[in-house]
């Protein structure tokens, strides 16, 4: 073994295994077939870990590093065959899953002893006999790379950690004693000294045996003291079985005193049961009689009680809970088969069931009384403000018998529940009744109508004064269009321009009635349905009727008696569902006729559903109590107004997209153009304090967008049929709706009113390049000839010399373009102009003309740089300046 196999091996066991609780055994250096020796960078290593498993590494060797590549445990192992046959030092394992390896090590020595070595640990574990060794002798396994240094290693850890097996170590430590025997033997002989073994073998014989004689002598002169022992021992038995003896004698005495005594004490508890059996039996007729005895005087006082005599009420409800707490007395099962039991309890059921019976008839009685009088009050107050008013009759009538109900409730849950569905179903039809007027009645006194009919001189004045008003400052003062555009406008548009900031603020006053009116009604109805039923009770369930169903599921009336664990929550949004569907079934009709009264409006004038919307949105969000049936009631008719909104604005939208083209020469500003702004203007009077900002916010981005393109669409559709440019269209158009929405102020339109400024802008452009007709037409035709000339190579100094171009032709070209010709092709332009914008009165025109004055500036300036480039030092110039332009462009406006 050399020392670099040695390293090799320390080296793999701390890189390896030490970490892992593992321990190397043994360890071979192998190839695999077909592979030189000299290259091999393989191992093959046996391991054992703490629990005694036993595991073949297959180890490779890396860049001077070290890593498994392949593991087996000895189960695996199949069968292990040394190949005599071969030449090689070769040997086979194969595995219980079929797989085979071969390999080489080398020499056949260290294949032997490798092979030994796992022979060795097989026929010591049980677990491994399994394993078939083909060509193995029985040898003992030789040295090869089993290290002794590494089994050194080992040993050394096993006795620091304290694991070393003693069953697999013969060697036994001496004693300190006998290790200072020996010593003290050795140091005899060291006095004389011995040069014989066999000698000294044959003194310590003698030693030991003088010794084991002196022992049997002490043995046998210790005989009569181990005698006298015995004898000690027997007196004591003996007298301890006489002390035996007398204890049994003194209990046999004692055994009759015991059963005597016990037989006294069975008797007095016997006794003493006895007593407190009769007692008990004493206190629980006592207690039974007391609590089912019903006075005869409280028995009259329920069968003979009239609602209408008060002073008797607190005496008659004070014997209702008396028979109350005498049925809910909780009696022993055994008491209950009891015949005097069984009838008492059949007395005081049947006076309770008659109570009830009382009880419930004169509730329907004065509930149907109370119902009829509201509904000829009804009739009577038809088309008048005060028809919906709060029950306080009713509730204070009512209100007066709240214990009666406590004590329905406990005694016949089913009774409660009816009378319930009886106060909903016959109160339901005066509600039902009383808000069909209420909405009637605001129907008839905002009648909306364009020519005013229906409503009051005042309010028709007013509305006339803020159309006018509205109409003059649709003009824009720097833009005004023509008296036949306000004709364009259709009824839908008339509508919704007339309705004014006033109107809206009359309007806003009824709705604001309306509300103060329904809400207290509601509210009113709400704290006494919940103080008269007694809803706040934990315990009180409704049962499920059919008249409720429609309005609340089961779950809001099934019976159930609620346990502690449900929380405090959870009982207080059942009592809310309770409460609720009391409600809804009171006020069933409330949701249709508020619908309807929105539907009416919406009819009218799509607008009005913007003003619900904002109006009861923030209605529904200032609500105190989001879960009332109020609340929710004014949300479903919420969801409905969005529905109506949303329609609306689809309808406007609609009606951008099919806008058709005005069968006319001149149609200036479009209709639907100026809706939008009647439209902006009045919903930003509705939405100013409003909610509802988003929807309104996005539904502008959506019109906007329609508008775009419908302008561009109509603008190509119109240059078809009548030859009016497009662009003047678009300007026109572009124009008023970039002032109108500047003068909105509308935050979320800032990017529109960027857009309608560029589609202004380039429209503008194109209009004045296609129509400006060049008033120095032949100077630009010359200077274009000599551009190409540039373009074909010839420099611009040298254009001069080129015979087309030359420095006479050019002052002959200036000498042709006089202020008199220019001035005459510049007033006809002006015409052109005149005759396309619709508005003669506009100033949109004096815009198109400054445009036009800047363009011919341009192309001036254009002229003059071309002759300095092309024709230097010639002295060559224009018969007129720019100032003379300008003022032929200043007279020419003046002048129209």
């Amino acid at each position: 073994m050399t020392s670099i196999q040695q390293q090799q091996q320390q080296i793999i066991n701390r890189e390896l295994f030490q970490l892992n609780s593992e321990r190397l055994k043994y360890l071979i250096i192998v190839n695999k077939p077909n592979k030189k020796k000299s290259k091999s960078n393989y191992f093959l290593a046996i391991v054992v870990n703490n629990i005694n498993t036993h595991f073949l590494y297959l180890i490779k060797k890396t860049d001077q590093s070290y890593k498994k590549d392949k593991i087996w445990q000895f189960d695996e192992i199949q069968q292990i065959d040394s190949k005599h046959e071969s030449n090689e030092p070769e040997f086979e394992i194969r595995f219980k899953n079929k797989q085979e390896f071969r390999w080489i090590a080398n020499s056949q020595k260290e294949k032997s002893s490798f092979l030994q070595s796992i022979k060795q640990i097989v026929n010591q574990v049980p677990a491994y006999f399994h394993i078939k060794f083909i060509n193995i002798s029985n040898g003992q396994p030789a040295s090869a790379l089993v290290f002794n240094q590494l089994e050194e290693i080992s040993t050394n850890e096993k006795l620091e950690n304290g694991d070393w097996n003693q069953e697999n170590d013969s060697y036994q430590a001496l004693t300190n004693r006998e290790e200072a025997d020996l010593e003290r033997l050795f140091q005899l002989e060291v006095e004389n000294p011995i040069n014989n073994a066999e000698a000294l073998t044959e003194k310590l014989s003698r030693d030991l045996a003088n010794m084991d004689s002196l022992n049997i002598q002490d043995i046998m002169a210790s005989e009569q003291r181990v005698m006298d022992l015995m004898t000690i021992l027997q007196n004591t038995i003996d007298e301890t079985f006489r002390l035996e003896n007398k204890i049994i004698y003194y209990e046999s005495l004692l055994k009759n005193v015991r059963d005597i005594v016990q037989k006294v004490e069975k008797k007095e508890a016997i006794v003493q049961t006895y007593n407190d059996n009769n007692k008990r039996l004493l206190d629980e007729f006592g207690q039974l009689v007391t609590k089912l005895d019903f006075a005869k005087e409280d028995e009259y006082l329920l069968k003979e009680y009239d609602f209408n005599s008060i002073a008797s009420y607190g005496r008659c409800i004070e014997a209702a809970m008396r028979l109350q707490e005498a049925i809910q007395f909780e009696i022993s099962p055994t008491l209950n088969s009891l015949q005097g039991v069984t009838e008492q309890k059949r007395y005081l059921n049947g006076i309770a069931s008659k109570f009830l019976e009382k009880l419930m008839d004169q509730f329907r009685s004065i509930m149907t009384n109370l119902s009829n009088e509201y509904l000829e009050r009804s009739n009577v107050m038809k088309g008048n403000e005060q028809v919906l008013t709060e029950h306080s009759k009713v509730h204070n009538q009512l209100f007066g018998y709240g214990e009666f109900i406590k004590w329905i409730r406990v005694f016949d849950p089913k009774s409660y529940a009816s009378l319930i569905v009886f106060y909903t179903n016959t109160f339901s039809i005066v509600y039902e009744k009383e808000f069909s007027y209420f909405f009637d009645y605001l129907r008839d006194r905002y009648v909306y109508n364009s020519k005013g009919i229906g409503q009051s001189s005042e309010i028709s004045k007013r509305k006339s004064l803020a159309i006018n008003d509205l109409k003059t400052d649709f003009r824009r003062g720097s833009y005004a269009s023509s008296s036949n555009n306000e004709t364009t406008i259709d009824n839908v548009s008339i509508r919704s321009s007339e309705v004014s900031l006033s109107e809206w603020e009359e309007f806003d006053s009824y709705i604001e009635f309306l509300l103060k009116s329904i809400d207290p009604v509601c509210l009113v109805e709400q704290h006494f349905c919940n103080k008269f039923f007694d809803l706040d009770n934990q315990n009180i369930s409704i049962p499920s009727t059919p008249t409720m169903t429609n309005k609340s599921s089961p779950s809001e009336t099934d019976v159930s008696n609620h346990s502690s664990s449900v929380s405090e929550q959870s009982m207080q949004s059942k009592k809310q569902d309770k409460l609720r569907s009391i409600l809804a079934e009171l006020f069933k009709s409330f949701e249709n006729e508020f619908i309807s009264f929105i539907s009416h409006y919406d009819k009218i004038d799509g607008l009005y559903s913007m003003y619900f919307l904002v109006r009861l949105t923030s209605h529904v969000l200032n609500a105190q109590d989001a879960g009332s049936f109020l609340s929710k009631a004014y949300g479903n008719i919420l969801i409905q107004v969005k529905r109506n909104f949303d329609r609306y604005m689809q309808s406007i939208q609609t009606e951008i997209e099919e806008a058709k083209d005005p069968k006319r020469t001149k149609i200036g500003v479009l209709s639907f153009v100026k809706r939008f702004e009647n439209f902006a203007k009045q919903t930003e009077n509705i939405i100013k304090y409003g909610q509802r900002r988003t929807d309104i916010d996005r539904w502008y981005g959506i019109l906007l967008e329609k508008i775009f393109h419908s302008i561009s669409r109509i603008a190509k559709e119109h240059q078809r049929i009548y030859k009016t440019p497009s662009q003047i269209i678009e300007i026109e158009n572009y124009h008023y709706l970039q002032i109108m929405l500047s003068s909105l102020k509308i935050a979320c339109l800032n990017n529109e009113k960027k857009v309608a400024k560029d589609y202004y802008n380039n429209a503008l452009k194109e209009y004045v390049n296609i129509n400006f007709r060049r008033p120095l037409e032949k100077l630009n035709i010359f200077f274009e000839g000599v551009q190409q000339k540039v373009k074909q190579g010839i420099k611009e100094e040298e254009i001069g010399y080129q015979l087309a171009f030359s420095k006479q032709e050019l002052r002959k070209v200036i000498k042709e373009c006089n202020l008199k010709d220019i001035k005459k092709g510049l007033e006809e332009m002006y015409r052109r102009v005149e005759k396309h914008v619709s508005d003669p009165e506009s100033t949109l025109i004096q815009v198109i003309w400054r445009s036009m004055q800047e363009e011919f500036i341009t192309q001036y300036k254009y002229i003059q740089e071309m002759i300095k480039k092309c024709y230097p030092e010639s002295n060559i110039c224009l018969m007129f300046t720019i100032d003379h332009v300008l003022n032929i462009f200043s007279e020419i406006a003046q002048t129209h």
